[in-house]
């Protein structure tokens, strides 16, 4: 079998066996994900992969659909179990989904209403006990310095999906990666007023652009002396590293989608 845009599921961790032998079972074939992020399934050439609600386990919340880049930023992230993390800009779910079956709270709010319905939708299916609420990060319901952990899964120009949505090349301009990159500042210096000291900041982005990723980070830290840059050990390997410490996926280097993030803690 070869892959035809290939599926790519997370099951809950441990249960990867079960749900292989169950999409094996169906006629699909299937492989671990780059970097042993999730499952991916696989048709015989011509055939197309059936909608997710069609596919076994899916509708009983046994696996979200995400791509492994996402499940891998939610590792290098690195929240400690028992941790309560906002997840700032979170729909439709699947990285709130990930860290609250990593052993995070999860709080996840989104400025965007018509989008909220699809978070909720995806925690109830999952089964994981998230608190959703529409919330603009700007505007964010929280007093300042109150949070041990916020993850700014921050819109973008998601040059890193044009693999699988190439029309998206020809909407993307100078102007709109600048757009964004005005907005993830805010966002960012927004989140940052909520972490407490000791706290933990994580931005993200599913660009590849510079400019809406380190570019946004390395200025944060110019302005923002009481973060610091601090990778945990060992969280992804290596080779999804920069030199500076962060994450960052690459669609002809790692087989997934372009992703970036940076961990962020509050030394005072």
């Amino acid at each position: 079998m070869t892959p035809d845009r290939p599926s790519r599921c997370n099951p809950p961790a441990g249960a990867s066996n079960s749900f292989t032998a169950r999409f094996q079972a169906e006629g699909f074939g299937v492989r671990v994900a780059p970097y042993g992020a999730g499952l991916q399934l696989l048709v015989p050439p011509g055939s197309r992969l059936p909608p997710p609600a069609q596919l076994p386990g899916f509708a009983e919340g046994g696996f979200i659909v995400q791509d492994p880049a996402h499940a891998l930023v939610c590792r290098f992230a690195a929240i400690p179990p028992g941790t309560v993390v906002y997840d700032a800009c979170a729909a439709p779910g699947g990285k709130a989904v990930a860290l609250e079956r990593g052993g995070a709270r999860v709080m996840a709010g989104d400025a965007r209403r018509e989008r909220v319905g699809r978070l909720v939708e995806t925690a109830r299916r999952a089964g994981v006990e998230i608190r959703v609420a529409v919330a603009d990060l700007l505007a964010a319901p929280f007093r300042s310095e109150a949070l041990a952990a916020v993850l700014v899964d921050a819109p973008c120009s998601a040059t890193g999906t044009m693999a699988r949505h190439p029309d998206a090349r020809w909407r993307v301009t100078p102007r709109t990666i600048a757009r964004a990159a005005e907005r993830q500042r805010s966002l960012l210096a927004a989140a940052a007023a909520l972490v407490r000291p000791g706290g933990l900041l994580v931005y993200a982005t599913c660009s590849l652009e510079p400019e809406e990723n380190s570019d946004i980070v390395t200025e944060f830290l110019a302005r923002h002396p009481e973060f610091a840059r601090v990778p945990a050990a060992g969280a992804v390997s290596p080779a999804l590293l920069t030199p500076a410490g962060d994450f960052q996926s690459l669609p002809q280097r790692h087989g997934t989608d372009g992703a970036y993030a940076a961990r962020l803690v509050r030394v005072r």
